[in-house]
């Protein structure tokens, strides 16, 4: 969340707004290897994955497949 110091209020119209890029990679591994563990069924892992060892890692957390979306797009 970010507020705009000059008028008070947040500067997203919903308040609040998401985490992406490079910092979100290693929640995303973590939040894969957490499900992985708890539940049995398929999970697809997603969150800056950009490189093939990117995405062997997160199959490696307990994906059974994974998402590669802006790095399509050279966005990363």
């Amino acid at each position: 969340m970010t507020i705009d110091i000059e008028s008070g209020f947040p500067i997203l119209g919903n308040r609040f707004g998401g985490l992406s890029g490079t910092s979100i990679k290693p929640i995303a591994v973590k939040c894969v290897y957490d499900l992985y563990v708890a539940l049995d069924i398929p999970i697809i892992g997603v969150g800056r994955i950009s490189t093939w060892q990117d995405a062997v890692e997160m199959m490696m957390a307990g994906a059974s497949a994974v998402q590669v979306g802006s790095a399509i797009c050279g966005g990363i």
